[in-house]
């Protein structure tokens, strides 16, 4: 009982090492990063290949073939799947689970690169990459405009989106529904033959001329300058006047073969809110960042940017997924501290004698504060299963304390002195104690090491768990005996309410008595009776839902829909619109924003659902998704449809 015993000659030293657990213990938990649930890694290895203007077949005979020739040697791949479209080829390779992801990967490029040599010559480097799905936009923020679309994705990409790259945690920023400026130059075929040119002649003019050089330096001897040409030109109009070639002495200049204008690239991706026009900016937030903190960030930012807004274009917030995180962690945070109120309620009710309660109830927050450190320093975050585990130590931190504090109090009673009553005390029931919280442990900590999904997704909150525990046992061997051997006192004359508890508790204790009593007389039926209850809870098993996790009512959710390869981005809108309208029948929508070939090819779309809060709509989530189903199935049926939550 050494802990004990220098516990309680050492009252200061337990004191301040417990004000520096409190100290160190919130820090952690600020700096915890917050997540609805704890980060996966999955071993996923996607491999991107393009080669513009090939068909799909050729894209799939000759490319996604001959990788997948390759990358199936690999050692713990699970599955692979490839999609090949226009000019596109993309293959998700799926490793078992407890493969590193950043071996997956290296071997992947590694075959990939061996592969080089029976890809096409045409072809850009193959990407690979890993599939990280916390690196997916949390958050998409459409600016819309009644205006010039010039100037929405002017002001969308050259403000908005430089400002929100600035927030501390944002990875980076992509933009939907965004076309790039361009000058396209229309060749006429007839003024080409006229005068003997070919397209390539134009192009080499043009790459030629419209260039800019450095020009070496001026040295002087006190400063030097540095010289660059400046040829490009900075208008149509300019860029209309460059010469192309000589023919028997007459300039041919390019307004002379095409037409000039300044426009934007290919329509290949559209985005809508409410049904306007809008460019969308998906938020990625770095590895490992609190996702709530980031998004404060990012509002911060963009209500910075609403003062200053050129009149017309509008900032909105479409979707936010540290909304329903932030929601769902202070009802944790606060069932946290409802719980740890209770708790003390419950023992100022049993114990009826409120030091011994402060006693008692101490052990909660030290053992909690404490176990934050521990988790930061593991890499934790602040998500569900580490709160549920938290919730669950709770009741489970207390009982080590209780113990100890009941076992000195009964020395106290019997006349001992204070300082020796804790020092016996704890002795007595150490061993006591460490059996009853290792055998908890020793249930959880299994729960870390379990295979497959489960196993990754409990592993935080079994090791959550155990940690809490391990620290009762020392808070019982160290705060607890040293705070009776201080504060506790014999019993004193119990007050009129205490005195009416104690008439309850002795009013509950003579009837147990009596129907245990019965139970010990007819023992078989007693033993027969608890078998039927067991073997009828059994029985319920297969009526009982199952599932990982019960599905969150977050008032959000997602609609990704697909149309045949080849459809173009004219028929995907057409197809989006009749998509909104019927999304926005439904009473309980707020708000939806949809994207066409934004995150994918352009016969995919998807559109973010906000509904009314669960207060302001009568039917559930679940119901609105289950509805939205049947009615996308049947309205639109070339449409493949997956209706899901964002989380």
């Amino acid at each position: 009982m050494f802990l004990s015993d220098t516990a309680i000659k050492r009252p200061v030293t337990v004191l301040l090492l417990t004000a520096g657990t409190f100290i160190f213990g919130f820090l952690a938990f600020q700096n915890m990063g917050v997540d609805l649930y704890p980060e996966i890694d999955f071993a996923t290895v996607s491999v991107m290949s393009r080669l513009p203007g090939a068909d799909p077949e050729i894209m799939d005979s000759d490319v996604t073939d001959v990788l997948e020739e390759q990358i199936n040697t690999i050692e713990g791949v699970k599955n692979i799947r490839s999609t090949s479209r226009e000019g596109q080829s993309m293959i998700m390779v799926e490793f078992v689970l407890g493969k590193d992801a950043d071996v997956a990967a290296q071997e992947v490029r590694d075959k990939v690169n061996l592969a080089q040599f029976e890809l096409p010559r045409d072809l850009e480097p193959p990407i690979v990459q890993k599939l990280d799905i916390a690196s997916q936009p949390f958050m998409w923020v459409p600016v819309t405009s009644s205006g010039d679309y010039r100037r929405l994705s002017q002001y969308a990409d050259d403000v908005v989106k430089e400002r929100l790259q600035t927030v501390p945690g944002v990875g980076a920023v992509i933009l939907g529904g965004f076309r790039e400026r361009q000058i396209r130059i229309w060749l006429d075929p007839d003024q080409l033959e006229a005068r003997g040119l070919t397209p390539r002649e134009v192009t080499s003019a043009i790459r030629a001329k419209h260039i800019e050089l450095p020009g070496g330096r001026i040295e002087q001897p006190d400063r030097e300058f540095v010289v660059k040409v400046e040829g490009e030109y900075e208008s149509v109009e300019e860029l209309s006047e460059l010469v192309v070639a000589t023919r028997n002495e007459t300039v041919i200049r390019l307004k002379d073969l095409a037409s000039v204008e300044d426009g934007f690239e290919d329509l290949r991706s559209v985005a809508r809110f409410n049904g306007v026009p809008a460019v969308g900016l998906g938020i990625q937030k770095q590895s490992g960042t609190n996702t709530v903190e980031v998004s404060r960030g990012v509002k911060t930012v963009l209500a910075e940017l609403a003062r200053t807004t050129p009149e017309g274009i509008t900032i909105n917030v479409a979707f936010d997924s540290a909304r329903f995180i932030e929601t769902a962690m202070n009802d944790v945070i606060f069932d946290l501290f409802l719980g740890a109120l209770l708790t003390s309620v419950v023992m100022l009710v049993f114990l009826q004698n409120f030091r011994m309660t402060f006693i008692s109830v101490m052990a909660i927050p030290t053992s909690i504060i404490a176990s934050f450190v521990v988790m930061y320093a593991l890499g934790f975050t602040i998500n569900n299963m580490t709160m549920l585990a938290m919730s669950l130590a709770i009741g489970v931190v207390i009982d080590d304390a209780i113990v100890v504090l009941e076992n000195i109090y009964r020395q106290v009673e019997q006349g001992m002195s204070r300082m020796k009553a804790a020092r016996l005390g704890t002795s007595e029931v150490g061993l006591a104690v460490l059996a009853a919280s290792s055998s908890i442990m020793a249930v959880f900590v299994p729960v870390a090491f379990m295979k497959g999904l489960i196993g990754r997704f409990f592993l935080q909150f079994g090791l959550s768990v155990a940690i809490s525990v391990l620290i009762s046992i020392v808070v019982s061997f160290t705060l607890t005996p040293m705070l009776c051997s201080r504060l506790l006192k014999r019993d004193q004359t119990p007050g009129p309410i205490f005195q009416a508890l104690e008439s309850a508790f002795k009013s509950v204790e003579t009837t147990y008595s009596r129907y245990l009593a019965i139970a010990l007389r007819h023992r078989w039926r007693t033993i027969a009776i608890a078998v039927g209850i067991f073997v009828l809870g059994l029985s319920l098993i297969p009526f009982v839902p199952k599932g990982l996790v019960t599905e969150p009512d977050e008032s959000a959710f997602l609609v990704n829909f697909e149309l045949p390869t080849g459809t173009s981005i004219e028929a995907m809108e057409k197809v989006t619109r009749e998509v909104e309208k019927l999304v926005f029948s439904q009473d309980e929508v707020r708000s939806a924003f949809s994207g066409t070939g934004m995150m994918g090819g352009v016969n995919t779309g998807m559109l973010f659902v906000e509904l009314f809060s669960p207060n302001q709509r009568e039917a559930s989530q679940a119901d609105v998704k289950s509805r939205l189903r049947g009615i996308l199935g049947e309205a639109i049926p070339d449409a493949r449809f997956s209706v899901e939550n964002n989380s």
